[in-house]
């Protein structure tokens, strides 16, 4: 079964078009998601990281409580590389298995840092979500994020155009509901074609 990324800067549409191809009958997958399966009680994760810093970072429901993780790693460049380390080589292993389980069916799978990351191995084709930066900007707006937060977001990943220009398709998500769903017919049919799928 193909396993097609879908990446993009934030505020991008991502999850929009994840949605558009779920409906379509895809598979999908998205890995900010499985990032937080590995925050619950009695995951290999969530081992490792109470053994780490202790009880105390965990919630009234006993998963991890992912603010006083923040609050920790973003105050300690080492306890980041830490985290980094410990979770991406899982959430990576996730995505793969899982993508694969179905081999009759597509498998979308949003992942914001694909080219941050280097993940790039393992996926079949890389689809970029794009539109213009004063659109994402009014996005991110929208979601109640200050300036200085976007920018301080943005700054950690490649640019929207930089992501659209790596990748071996984009859609674009500044447009019309209608527009959205014909480009995402429209790319679904050349998968299709590209890969033999009925």
């Amino acid at each position: 079964m193909p396993l097609i990324a879908v990446t993009g800067g934030i505020g991008c549409g991502k999850t929009t078009v994840l949605a558009r191809f779920q409906q379509s009958g895809c598979l999908t997958l998205d890995a900010d998601e499985l990032a937080h399966e590995m925050y619950l009680p009695e995951t290999c994760a969530w081992q490792q990281m109470t053994e780490r810093w202790g009880r105390e970072i965990l919630a009234a429901d006993g998963s991890v409580n992912r603010q006083a993780v923040a609050r920790i790693v973003f105050a300690q460049p080492a306890e980041l590389d830490w985290l980094n380390n410990l979770l991406h080589p899982l959430i990576r292993g996730e995505i793969l298995r899982r993508g694969r389980l179905n081999p009759r069916q597509f498998c979308f799978c949003a992942v914001p840092l694909l080219f941050e990351l280097g993940w790039l191995d393992g996926f079949d084709a890389v689809v970029a979500t794009w539109c213009p930066s004063e659109v994402q900007r009014e996005r991110l707006r929208f979601r109640g994020w200050s300036d200085e937060e976007i920018a301080a977001r943005l700054r950690t990943q490649l640019s929207a155009d930089e992501k659209l220009t790596r990748a071996d398709y984009g859609i674009v998500t500044s447009c019309t509901w209608e527009s959205l769903d014909e480009q995402c017919a429209e790319l679904l049919g050349v998968l299709k074609q590209k890969f033999h799928q009925a």
